[in-house]
This record gives structure tokens, sequence and C-alpha cells, in this order.
């Protein structure tokens, strides 16, 4: 579990180009994903889509959200362990 700036630095350098990555992320999906975005784009990825749905007992709401990465990562990327926590990839 991480935020999506964080998840972004670690998983998005191991897709392929036009591969896809999937992130589940819990009800605060949407703002985390307004930070993300600048990230996102920096590792060469693009925000395809989010679908909202809800658990069953009213166990609350969670997002799938769909980036495609449209070009290769910098090779400084991702950074040492420790590193996307402390120092996120922000505007």
């Amino acid at each position: 579990v991480a935020r999506m700036t964080v998840l972004s630095e670690l998983c998005i350098p191991l897709v392929k180009k036009h591969g896809v990555f999937l992130a589940l992320k819990s009800s605060k999906g949407q703002e985390e994903l307004e930070e993300a975005r600048f990230a996102v784009g920096v590792l060469g990825g693009r925000i395809e889509r989010v679908d909202t749905f809800d658990l069953p007992e009213d166990a609350g709401e969670r997002q799938i959200v769909t980036i495609e990465k449209r070009s290769q990562t910098p090779k400084k990327y991702p950074r040492k362990p420790g590193t996307p926590n402390k120092s996120p990839l922000v505007e």
C-alpha cells in the first residue's frame, strides 16, 4: 500500500512501452491521482481511465486506475529505496 506518486515511480519503470499498469486505490484515489499526474507523465505514463466500484456489504469504494506507458522512463528512475516516499515527484 503506497501513495500513487510512490506506486507510479516503483511500477511504471517496469512496464514495457505501450504496456499497462493497473493500480487499486481506495476512495481517496481521486485526490492521490491529481497529486500523481505529474509523476506519471515524467515516468512516461498517461492515465487512461479510472473505474470506480463499491465493495459488497458496504465495505467501501475502490478505484482501478489504468495507466498506459507511452514512452521510455528516464534511466534515473526508480530512485533509491525510500527516496520516493521522502521526496515524491510532484510539480
